[in-house]
């Protein structure tokens, strides 16, 4: 029986580690992409803005 529990203790610990990573996986990188994302958006318009201003 105690090796079952140990067994049991090993699986959860994978268990716990999964979920955490499925968090930051789900919550933490899209939010970081999405911040690269709008930020190369600001980029590229400002530059689309400069190229099509003829004031210079």
């Amino acid at each position: 029986m105690k090796r079952y529990y140990k067994f049991f203790g090993r699986q959860l610990g994978v268990i716990i580690a999964c979920l955490g990573i499925g968090i930051l996986a789900v919550f933490v990188v899209p939010f970081y992409w999405w911040i690269i994302v709008v930020g190369g958006g600001i980029v590229y318009f400002g530059f689309t803005i400069m190229n099509h201003n003829h004031h210079c």
